[in-house]
C-alpha cells in the first residue's frame, strides 16, 4: 500500500520536475522563436580617418624675369672709374653703349673719346644746318660759325690725345683732353656776347662739356711706367 502511493507520487512529480527544469534554463520573456548565441553585426570597415587640413602651400616670392645679358651699368670695372668722374651716371649712360668687352681705364678712356668725338660731329651737323638756315640772322650765323671751328678743333684734339695714349705720352694727352672742355664754352661766348642773343647750341655744348670733363678725370686716374 504504500509502495502504491509512493509510485503514484513519483509519476504525477516528473511532469512537474520538467516544467521546472525548463522555466529555471529557459530566461524569461524570451519568445520560442528566438535563437541564442552571438549577436549580428555589420562587417566592420576599415576606419574612415578624418581628412588632414592640408596646410598652405609656401608663400612664392615673385621672381623678376633675368635680362638675358647684364645691364652694362652693372659692369664693376665700368662703375668704378666713372665714379673718379663728376659726373659717374652720364659717364656710364655714354660708355656703355660702346663697350667691347674690355674695361681696363685706357680702353674706357677711349671709348670716352669716341663719345666726345660723335657729340661734336652732331653739333656740328646742328650748327651748320642752323647757319644755312634763312631765318637765321647775320648775328646768329657770326656766332655759329664760331662754334663750327670750335667743335672742328675739338675733333682734331682728341685725334692728337689719342695719338698720345698710343706713344704713352701722359703730358699731351692732358693737354688735348684739357682744351676739348674750353670749345663748348667758346661757342656759348660768341651768344653770350651779343646783348639778348639766345644760344641754339646750350644744350648740346652743356652736353658736351660734360663728356669733356669726364675725359679728362680719367686720364688723371692713369699711371703709366
Amino acid at each position: 500500500m504504500e509502495l502504491n502511493k509512493f509510485i503514484l507520487l513519483l509519476l504525477f512529480s516528473s511532469p512537474l520536475l520538467s516544467f521546472v527544469a525548463e522555466a529555471i534554463c529557459v530566461p524569461r520573456n524570451v519568445s520560442n522563436h528566438e535563437t541564442t548565441g552571438p549577436a549580428l553585426s555589420f562587417p566592420s570597415s576599415a576606419p574612415i580617418q578624418a581628412p588632414q587640413a592640408s596646410s598652405p602651400p609656401p608663400p612664392v616670392s615673385p621672381t623678376k624675369s633675368k635680362p638675358i645679358l647684364p645691364p652694362p651699368s652693372n659692369n664693376y670695372a665700368l662703375t668704378k672709374i666713372c665714379g673718379l668722374t663728376d659726373h659717374p651716371a652720364e659717364c656710364i649712360a655714354a660708355i656703355a653703349p660702346l663697350l667691347t668687352g674690355r674695361t681696363d681705364p685706357i680702353s674706357v678712356l677711349k671709348m670716352g673719346m669716341q663719345a666726345l668725338h660723335k657729340s661734336f660731329e652732331e653739333a656740328t651737323a646742328v650748327a651748320a644746318k642752323l647757319n644755312k638756315d634763312p631765318s637765321s640772322s647775320a648775328v646768329v650765323k657770326d656766332s655759329l660759325d664760331t662754334c663750327l671751328e670750335s667743335f672742328d678743333s675739338g675733333m682734331s684734339d682728341l685725334n692728337d690725345a689719342l695719338i698720345a695714349i698710343s706713344s704713352h705720352d701722359i703730358g699731351k694727352l692732358s693737354t688735348m683732353l684739357s682744351a676739348t672742355i674750353t670749345y663748348p664754352d667758346t661757342c656759348e661766348e660768341a651768344f653770350a656776347e651779343q646783348p639778348g642773343l639766345h644760344s641754339p647750341m646750350k644744350e648740346m655744348d652743356r652736353k658736351l662739356t660734360t663728356l669733356a670733363s669726364i675725359n679728362l678725370a680719367i686720364s688723371a686716374s692713369l699711371h703709366w711706367s
